[in-house]
C-alpha cells in the first residue's frame, strides 16, 4: 500500500513537471519566431499591361542557422475594393541571427486599377491597405506564414502643363535610352 502511494505521487509530481516544461518549451519556440515588417513599397516594372512593384520587407531571424524564405501572397485593398492579389516564389535565406531587407515583387494589372479607380482625379487621395503572407522554413517551428500588413494613403499625381515639362531633359533621357 505505502508503494501504490508513493508511485501516485511520483507519478502526479512528473505530470505536473512534464505539463509545466511543455509550455516552456512551447513559450521558448514562441519567444524564438521569426519577425518581419513591411518597410515601404516601390515600382519596378512598367509594361504595356501591368507593373510590378517591390514591397521591401525586413525579417529577423533569431535562429543561429539560416533561415529559408519560401514564398509571398499578397492582396492590396483601397477600401472595400480588392486592387490585386497574387503570390511570389521567393528563393532567398536570412543568415543566422541577422536582419535582412528583401524586395519581394507583386504584378499589378492596369485594367484592374482602371477599374478600382475609374472616378479618381489629380489631386485625390487614395487609402490602401496591404496583407502579406510571408512564408519561412523555421528550424524549430516548421513551415510557418509570418502575417505582414500596412496602410496609408497615395496621392493622384497631377499631369503637368505644357510650359512646365523640361523639354531639353526629355529628350536627353530619350537618347540615352
Amino acid at each position: 500500500m505505502r508503494n501504490f502511494k508513493s508511485i501516485t505521487i511520483l507519478t502526479c509530481a512528473l505530470i505536473i513537471i512534464l505539463s509545466l516544461g511543455c509550455e516552456n518549451v512551447e513559450d521558448l519556440f514562441a519567444a524564438r519566431k521569426p519577425k518581419a515588417s513591411l518597410e515601404g513599397f516601390k515600382l519596378q516594372d512598367v509594361g504595356l499591361e501591368a507593373a510590378t512593384l517591390l514591397f521591401d520587407v525586413k525579417i529577423e531571424n533569431p535562429y543561429p542557422v539560416a533561415l529559408p524564405l519560401l514564398n509571398m501572397d499578397y492582396t492590396v485593398f483601397s477600401g472595400q475594393d480588392k486592387l490585386f492579389a497574387g503570390d511570389a516564389d521567393i528563393q532567398s535565406v536570412i543568415p543566422a541571427k541577422q536582419s535582412k531587407t528583401i524586395s519581394l515583387p507583386a504584378k499589378v494589372g492596369y485594367l484592374d486599377l482602371v477599374r478600382a479607380f475609374k472616378d479618381v482625379r489629380a489631386g485625390s487621395k487614395i487609402p490602401y491597405k496591404a496583407d502579406l503572407g510571408l512564408s519561412v522554413d523555421t528550424p524549430a517551428l516548421g513551415e510557418l506564414t509570418l502575417p505582414l500588413n500596412k496602410s496609408g494613403e497615395l496621392v493622384v499625381p497631377s499631369v503637368p502643363k505644357i510650359d512646365e515639362i523640361d523639354w531639353k531633359q526629355l529628350l536627353d533621357k530619350a537618347k540615352q535610352i
